[in-house]
């Protein structure tokens, strides 16, 4: 009997099925929009608080065509302040319209355009219409998003029993303070965005926090909330990426979701900058704990950098 038909005789073994840690929700197109504009608007509000000589200094502009949004700042290759926010979200887009899209950020110098894709992105060839141009997938996030449930009244990110309870605090940035909270944060993506971070503080529908280890800065993240949905951003150091700590975060997110319900948020938006293929690790988990849902992963197209093969 042939070695090929021997093991035919086997039992065949199943594969191994990973479960994901964090539940993964089917989401409709509008919901897609929802998840999509709450950050929009949170980036059209950060760039109206921009003042005048710092945004002229670097070039900073936001614009729109109807539903779609993007930004630019000639002098910070920074992917958020150059790119297309939500192309195909609201509305399908057109060949003609990413041209423009191209053709403006090539007039203004920046080399970089990026673009965020969504699965729900019309129409389905947009993908194919930005390969064709040059401007390859590279990298992206998870979008995930939770309602208004409320979380366990106990925290749900106890603090180390080795480290003392006055060791690790969360407050939210004041006008004092608020020098401190924009230093660190240009501090970790070495920018120099303090004047425009400072305009925030006191800025309706924005939240700020700090978390501090024996008085010191560890971690920051914000909240934006306008028309019942709540976008955090702004956060460092990004776990995952700048840094291999996730619980810091975890502190502060839980934060964030508590004084948002309390402040009448019905939906609230983040991202997993670090993906995983396998939608495990310590960000799914505490996001899950959270009560975040994943609601897909948002593709970013941009050309590759000069020195790239």
């Amino acid at each position: 009997m042939s070695t090929s038909a021997l093991s035919e005789l086997q039992p065949a073994v199943p594969p191994q099925t990973h479960v994901p840690e964090i539940a993964i929700e089917e989401i409709s197109r509008d919901i897609s929009r929802a998840v999509e504009r709450a950050e929009v608007a949170a980036w059209l509000d950060l760039y109206e608080a921009a003042p005048a000589d710092f945004a002229a200094r670097h070039g900073l502009s936001i614009a729109s065509d109807g539903d779609l949004v993007w930004t630019t700042c000639t002098t910070i290759p920074f992917i958020h302040f150059n790119c297309v926010k939500n192309i195909g979200v609201d509305s399908p887009t057109s060949e003609a319209q990413l041209d423009a899209l191209l053709a403006h950020y090539r007039d203004v110098g920046v080399m970089r355009p990026w673009f965020y894709v969504n699965p729900h992105a019309e129409p389905s060839r947009l993908r194919c219409w930005l390969e064709a141009r040059g401007l390859q997938q590279q990298g992206g996030w998870e979008r995930i998003f939770r309602d208004a449930t409320p979380l366990a009244p106990e925290p749900l990110f106890p603090t180390d029993p080795l480290i003392p309870v006055d060791d690790l605090s969360v407050e939210e940035v004041t006008s004092e303070t608020a020098p401190q909270w924009a230093s660190f944060i240009d501090g970790k993506y070495r920018l120099p965005t303090s004047p425009w971070l400072t305009a925030l503080v006191g800025r309706k529908g924005w939240h700020h926090y700090m978390l501090r280890r024996r008085g010191a800065v560890e971690a920051v993240r914000s909240l934006f909330i306008s028309d019942g949905a709540a976008w955090t951003g702004i956060e460092a150091p990004i776990p995952g990426i700048m840094t291999q700590s996730f619980d810091l975060d975890a502190m502060l997110g839980e934060r964030l979701v508590r004084d948002g319900i309390a402040a009448g948020a019905k939906l609230f938006v983040a991202d997993i900058e670090a993906p995983r293929l396998e939608r495990d690790g310590p960000a799914y988990r505490n996001y899950d704990r959270l009560g975040f849902k994943l609601a897909y992963f948002r593709s970013h197209y941009s050309y590759l950098p000069a020195y790239s093969s």
